[in-house]
């Protein structure tokens, strides 16, 4: 196929090294992200065809011009030559023997937009059976590219949930978890990138999360989201979000309102709440035994959520403490004197 000419006035234009863009290579539509040079980092790229996870890298040669493609490997399998403005971008690509050209069309997009393809195209790799207080869901695997180009295999797993059943609420919060748990994916791409663009291909990367469903009743259903990974830093990341979701409207519930006002803030650990929280978290048995995390820890009454026959409250430490952060139940009739009415309505559903 005859290689479309870049046109004269995308030659004009600034070096064409930023932007995210959506078109075709050939007939095959892609997406396309460019960054520029950053001190002595070349100006760096990447692409994906149709809704492939996988990027392929693209390097800028400051001499000529052209973008050198690699693969997952690090491998060179094409050049590119671009030339763009505002709005739209156009070139060729070229294998690297040179038989083969395409020609390359795309407007700009934001950069928001670029895994637009991917997540449209997202689909679980598995989805397991399971069920919790006799309602039944499921359990989804979904893929994560592979390994980097020291031949290592990020630690991945991103695992989602699904709810069985057939209302518009049910129909709303399956939404809301797909987009939650397509968008963790997608961070793992997103995160493989930068490490590759920012600490060169050997940067190491890692991720995973997984929802969980662990309290499910005929007015809420209680899902945890543990997530954990590396992206450069000093520090990994680890932690778990427990939300809570109503069954009328499939909209997050308003866990703040249940505690009276005065205890939706910091819980003073002298108050009645606050050594109710003390005493729970010293007899625990873990962390709670030792006494410089009874003083670090804290607990703030907009973090909780519900469970069968107790509430939940998060418990708060810094990063240096992370141990310590191991979160206090208390029956709901402990709590029970501190709930608003809009509490204990909700509450009863969980006793």
């Amino acid at each position: 196929m005859a290689a479309t000419l870049v046109p004269t006035a995308a030659h004009a234009a600034e070096p064409c090294d930023k932007g995210s863009w959506r078109g075709t290579l050939g007939s095959t539509p892609v997406s396309m992200e460019l960054n520029p040079a950053d001190g002595e980092r070349p100006a760096i790229g990447r692409y994906y065809y149709r809704g492939s996870l996988g990027d392929l890298t693209l390097v800028r040669d400051a001499k000529t011009g052209e973008w050198q493609e690699l693969d997952a490997k690090e491998k060179p399998t094409g050049r590119l030559k671009l030339g763009c403005d505002a709005s739209t971008l156009s070139g060729e690509w070229r294998s690297i023997d040179g038989s083969k050209t395409l020609p390359i069309t795309a407007v700009a997009i934001k950069e928001r937009d670029y895994n637009a393809s991917r997540k449209a195209a997202l689909k679980p790799t598995s989805a397991k059976a399971a069920q919790i207080e006799g309602r039944r869901y499921e359990a989804l695997t979904f893929p994560v590219p592979g390994g980097g180009a020291g031949g290592t295999t990020p630690d991945t797993t991103q695992v989602g949930v699904r709810l069985i059943g057939t209302t518009p609420a049910i129909a709303t919060l399956n939404a809301t978890l797909w987009d939650k748990a397509a968008d963790a994916v997608l961070d793992h791409v997103d995160c493989m990138a930068q490490g590759r663009r920012d600490r060169g291909p050997e940067a190491g990367y890692e991720s995973s999360q997984t929802q969980k469903i662990v309290a499910w009743n005929a007015a809420f259903v209680v899902v945890d989201t543990w997530n954990e990974g590396y992206c450069g830093g000093a520090h990994p990341w680890h932690g778990n979000s427990v939300t809570t979701y109503r069954l009328d409207t499939g909209a997050e519930a308003d866990v703040a309102s249940w505690l009276r006002s005065e205890w939706r803030k910091e819980i003073p650990k002298d108050s009645r709440l606050g050594k109710l929280l003390v005493k729970a978290y010293a007899d625990g048995g873990g962390n709670g035994e030792e006494a410089e995390c009874r003083d670090e820890v804290s607990w703030m009454g907009s973090s909780i959520h519900p469970e069968s026959k107790q509430l939940v409250f998060h418990t708060q430490a810094s990063y240096a403490m992370t141990p310590c952060a191991e979160d206090v139940s208390l029956p709901i009739d402990a709590v029970w004197p501190y709930l608003t009415p809009a509490g204990q309505q909700a509450l009863k559903t969980f006793r």
